[in-house]
């Protein structure tokens, strides 16, 4: 392992960069064999400032690759949170005939106003140009308007684009295109509790069967519902992972488009204290999308059992089942209570409560600077920062029944 990846402070289960401040993941998108993950960075502090975009890549969403700075600031301003489009199809004409399509990124230059832009490669993402037609959403609202998020509508055989409009209105605009250049706005919308960073995607109801689209922002609360015209119509409403009272918890993800096999994928950015001053911050675990009954739920992927190993590397994953009664759990120094009668589980100053009643699995993922807990059917997802308490066991005197302990190796090996 390389010394610049095996820090104390340095998360050994998911992605960071190797140098600087990273925040929100940007751009997520898959195109020929591999993960393409951008994302908010400062490569000159561990505090957050001045953002670019840096670029890693993945073939197995585990192991990462990091390549380095796609787009930096320049006259129009920093560079904000944005997506990414494939253009299979090369609708926008930003392809130069060479049987690869054009890769879009979509983002926010953050100047003395807020307008939008692209960004685009036309060998596979090795390299970046900015359009030199930019911006293709002039300034809205004086609010810092930011983040826009693209998806295809394959029954209205458009282009919809949403984005955020800023904290005084909460409200996100969408927006409609034939080419991805030109975008004429055709609605507004709320998402109860939202705020930044939406993210669009098509899901199938894994029991009803319905096609659905769903609208998400940076909480994690989202709506399930469909297009009528540009107008966007809710079903259902929800939130897929619950945050931490402290703010340092999971926040602003997106999911990776383009996918084969409709496969919904999501990664977020995990919030950490502020530990060095060399880096700071990782991404979450990504986790699996599925929709059930109009109900959001996520799981690890699966990709991520290949780090199980017979040695204890000091991250791990425990498996285990709480009931009605209440089982209490100390982890490094931190405590975790699982409350039957309550049907709540407490963790530090959080109370999350219980998906559904009877017997239910779990799995908690045990890293360097935090803990990640997962219902094993995706009912609840919670991450928090945490601190190991020096000279403290894995676990401590009690115990949870039918425990397992998986230890974890680095990604970075």
């Amino acid at each position: 392992m390389e010394k610049a990846y095996n820090e104390s402070d340095r998360q050994q289960l998911v992605y960071s960069a190797r140098r600087g401040w990273l925040n929100d993941p940007n751009g997520l998108c898959y195109f020929n064999g591999a993960y393409h993950l951008f994302h908010q960075h400062n490569p000159y502090s561990s505090a957050w400032e001045a953002m670019h975009w840096n670029h890693a890549v993945s073939t197995d969403l585990v192991h990462w690759q990091e390549l380095g700075t796609v787009l930096a600031p320049d006259e129009t301003g920093a560079v904000w949170s944005g997506g990414a489009v494939v253009d299979t199809h090369n609708t926008s004409g930003l392809g130069e005939n060479n049987g690869i399509p054009p890769i879009l990124l979509f983002y926010t230059a953050a100047g003395s106003v807020h307008t939008q832009g692209i960004a685009f490669s036309t060998d596979g993402g090795a390299t970046f140009r900015r359009y030199d037609r930019n911006p293709v959403i002039g300034p809205l609202t004086q609010d810092k308007e930011r983040d826009p998020a693209v998806i295809w509508d394959d029954k209205a055989g458009v282009w919809r684009l949403m984005l955020y409009l800023g904290d005084k209105s909460r409200e996100f605009a969408l927006f409609q295109s034939d080419d991805l250049l030109a975008w004429q706005e055709t609605s507004r919308l709320t998402i109860p509790g939202g705020r930044e960073c939406p993210d669009m995607l098509m899901m199938t109801d894994e029991v009803t069967g319905a096609r659905q689209v769903i609208v998400l922002e940076a909480n994690g609360n989202y709506l399930a519902g469909s297009f009528d015209g540009g107008r966007f119509v809710a079903a259902n409403s929800g939130r897929f992972f619950q945050r931490s009272e402290t703010g340092r918890g999971i926040y602003a993800g997106q999911t990776f488009k383009n996918i084969p096999d409709d496969r919904i994928v999501y990664l977020a950015w995990q919030q950490d204290f502020v530990r060095n001053k060399v880096f700071s911050q990782s991404m979450t675990m990504p986790v699996e999308l599925r929709l059930r009954q109009g109900a959001l739920l996520a799981q690890p992927v699966p990709e991520l059992k290949v780090l199980r190993c017979e040695e204890d590397t000091g991250c791990h994953e425990l498996c285990f089942a709480t009931g009605g009664e209440t089982r209490y759990l100390t982890i490094y120094g931190n405590d975790i209570a699982f409350d039957g009668m309550a049907r709540e589980v407490r963790i530090g100053a959080a109370k999350l409560r219980y998906p559904a009643s009877g017997t239910l699995h779990w799995r908690l993922f045990v890293d360097r600077n935090t803990m990640t807990l997962f219902e094993d059917e995706g009912r609840l997802w919670y991450g928090c920062a945490i601190h190991r308490w020096a000279n403290t066991p894995l676990i401590g005197y009690v115990k949870p029944q039918n425990l397992e302990i998986h230890h974890l190796r680095s990604i970075w090996q």
